[in-house]
């Protein structure tokens, strides 16, 4: 008889529990790649906004003041929209910190039964070794009897 672990099933939901909660993560660090992206391309437009500024005040001439006025607009805008993105980024390392904490307790969990197949594979086995060896010394015995009658 081979040995069957009757928390067989468990094993499995823990096991798939691990896997959803790691695509979970896996989800959050993409959408915070996405965030930081858009971080990114806004600091970008800034900085090409300050060197446009700059350009065209070294150029001289006239000031186009509309253009200064739009660009500053543009700029608040840009700043206002940052500041919206580091409140996501926050939410963002709070849902990732969560999930990594998600992940760390289904594989905790999963560890946990696995060792426990694992103690009760050995006593299974160290059993069946030891019910061989009675079986055997039966068998032994057996033989040295009948050899003793003939």
């Amino acid at each position: 008889m081979a040995f069957k672990f009757r928390l067989e099933s468990v094993i499995t939901l823990w096991d798939n529990t691990l896997k959803e909660r790691q695509s979970e993560l896996a989800k959050a660090y993409e959408a915070r790649k996405i965030v930081e992206d858009a971080e990114n391309n806004i600091n970008v437009e800034l900085s090409n906004n300050i060197e446009m500024n700059r350009q065209k005040l070294q150029d001289g001439g006239v000031l186009d003041v509309e253009y200064l006025l739009g660009l500053q607009r543009r700029n608040a805008y840009l700043n206002s929209q940052l500041n919206v993105i580091k409140r996501d980024l926050e939410k963002i390392d709070e849902e990732i910190e969560r999930r990594q904490n998600a992940v760390v307790e289904a594989h905790t969990e999963l560890k946990i039964i696995e060792k426990l197949k694992e103690k009760k594979q050995k006593e299974y086995t160290k059993n069946e070794t030891k019910k061989e060896g009675i079986i055997m010394d039966e068998i032994a015995t057996r033989r040295s009897m009948h050899t003793e009658n003939i």
